[in-house]
């Protein structure tokens, strides 16, 4: 089971469904990396730039459920790997949603075989950006095992 957690976390990365999180307000002046956020900015923190720097995760635009696996082949926990947001104002649905894509996706890799049609190209991943990141239109086949 950990290889079919970290597929689903490692897809979770790539197409963070909220790219950008809850606004917040700073509480006080504070400096970061040699920035200063005065007290009262609003800070909207970019779930979806935390998932694609360079600097956090190798190869970041390579689809790698591996990054998430120890050399035993077990789970780990990346800090940066923040799908829900972080913090206090972490969504409230997190654990149904993961309890939920764990079950429908095991539930179609069981019972489906997916497939590209014949001379068909693979979707973009880069997704439209709104309120949600939507995934650009494609077509693909799924088959009854």
């Amino acid at each position: 089971m950990p290889f079919t957690e970290a597929t689903i976390m490692e897809v979770q990365r790539m197409t963070v469904v909220v790219p950008l999180s809850v606004p917040r307000m700073a509480s006080a002046t504070a400096v970061l990396r040699g920035y200063t956020i005065p007290k009262g900015s609003v800070i909207v923190p970019n779930l979806w730039s935390v998932h694609r720097d360079p600097n956090i995760w190798e190869r970041p635009d390579d689809f790698q459920p591996t990054r998430f696996l120890d050399e035993n082949g077990q789970l780990i926990k990346r800090e940066m790997f923040i799908p829900f947001g972080i913090g206090k104002r972490v969504c409230m649905g997190e654990q149904l949603a993961k309890m939920e894509l764990f079950l429908m996706f095991v539930n179609l890799m069981q019972n489906f075989t997916f497939l590209y049609p014949e001379n068909a190209t693979k979707p973009a991943m880069e997704g439209r950006f709104g309120l949600t990141l939507a995934p650009f239109p494609f077509n693909i086949i799924a088959l009854k095992r």
